[in-house]
């Protein structure tokens, strides 16, 4: 962990002290993000203060039909941690909350659009932050958390549709997460969220943070016209528990984000980018739920790859682009042993402004799998099947390619 980030956990330490003793308005729920589930272990701690223990992990097996051998071109097997997490959370009062998340992922070999010779381990604090619940409509998150832009980042990372979330939908420069604080609330009875957070944003290796960075302002809403979604994080299926139609849209925008040329640290441009997306879910009969979601994104750095030496953060899978996905599943009700089943297929396209050294490049994505669930998503085996096609074949980090992923997760 580096010196800032221990810091801002120090920081958060003393600040929780503090909140002891603060007013009690309102009530705080203790809750992870990622999770996307009820504490696995409490301890009591006093009359409103306890502490949880989550423990999660997606252990995943994958095959690619290409990127292994002496012209890279055999197929290639890899096995890693996806995810491998501990949360602790709790509150301190009936107004503080608080949420840390340490996390193991790797080595990975096989990547989204590639395959690495030499996967790396990552060890961090994935999240570290509290949150100050004055009421339903009005709360505050300061710390490291997901970033409140796109409903499939907020999705919780152990309750999916599909195997994962989508590979394109990523934020640039800051992925998932972000140092920054979030205003956000519930009004009308939970009927709607709105969200609006300042965060540190641009995190690129080429460009110092230090020359004109300003903070990443995100807004987002969203409306329930069915069960509310009123947490911080969202479902990426419910299993049957809840009726949800939800809509939601967000912008963000961080002025002169990159460079024109980085070699020189000239030439700023902005980034900014817009999405929207919505989610249903519904009991059908008494044969199961069906599950059907979708979203739109754009993200620019005013055609700055269109330079003689821009920033690479703009270019790539996390790069200028739009797309869209759909995704859909269905529950089985009736078990087959201790679990149920529950097959999802899911359809994306992608428009990049630059890719893999390809301009004007457009990438389609198709994967079909199945999940069999015993006691919810506390222990599930996964597998899919997916497709990736480049429009254009230029070279041989643009050639089409088949994965197979399968997934074994426990979560406590």
């Amino acid at each position: 962990m580096d010196n800032r980030l221990k810091k801002i956990f120090l920081g958060l330490a003393g600040f929780f002290l503090f909140c002891l003793g603060s007013a009690e308005i309102g009530h705080a729920k203790a809750e992870s993000s990622c999770l996307g589930k009820e504490p696995g272990f409490t301890i009591k701690m006093g009359q409103d203060a306890f502490l949880t223990i989550d423990y999660g992990f997606q252990f995943h097996g994958a095959w690619r039909d290409t990127g292994s051998g002496s012209n890279l071109t055999e197929p290639t097997t890899d096995l890693y941690f996806r995810r491998n997490r501990l949360t602790l959370a709790g509150q301190t009062s009936e107004t503080v909350s608080f949420s840390i998340e340490l996390e193991q992922s790797g080595p990975r070999n096989i990547q989204p659009l590639e395959v690495n010779q030499e996967g790396s381990t990552d060890y961090s604090f994935l999240e570290a932050n509290i949150t100050s619940d004055f009421s339903k409509g009005f709360k505050i998150t300061v710390g490291k958390e997901k970033i409140p832009f796109t409903r499939e980042i907020l999705e919780g990372c152990f309750t999916p549709l599909s195997i994962d979330r989508s590979l394109f939908i990523y934020t640039p420069m800051r992925h998932s997460r972000d140092l920054g604080v979030v205003l956000w609330g519930n009004l009308a009875n939970s009927k709607f969220q709105y969200r609006l957070a300042a965060m540190d944003g641009q995190n690129s290796s080429n460009a110092p943070e230090s020359s004109n960075h300003s903070p990443r302002y995100t807004a987002r809403a969203h409306v329930s016209l069915l069960d509310p979604e009123d947490g911080y994080g969202y479902g990426g299926t419910y299993l049957g528990t809840k009726m949800i139609l939800t809509f939601g849209a967000g912008a963000q925008y961080e002025r002169k984000a990159v460079f024109n040329d980085v070699t020189n640290m000239t030439g700023n441009k902005d980034y900014s980018a817009w999405t929207a997306d919505a989610f249903f879910e519904y009991p059908v009969g008494t044969g199961g739920t069906i599950t059907v979601s979708g979203a739109y994104l754009n993200v620019s750095f005013d055609d700055a790859y269109k330079e003689n030496n821009p920033d690479p953060d703009t270019a790539g899978i996390d790069g200028e682009k739009n797309g869209w996905y759909t995704k859909a599943g269905y529950l089985i009700t009736e078990k087959i042993g201790p679990g149920q089943i529950q097959p999802f297929v899911r359809y994306e396209e992608w428009n990049y402004a630059l890719v893999n050294g390809v301009y004007d490049q457009k990438i389609k994505w198709l994967g079909v799998g199945l999940n069999y669930l015993i006691n919810g998503q506390g222990l599930r085996v996964s597998v899919e099947y997916s497709t990736t096609d480049f429009d254009k074949e230029q070279n041989s980090a643009s050639k089409d390619f088949k994965t197979v992923i399968t997934m074994l997760q426990y979560v406590f």
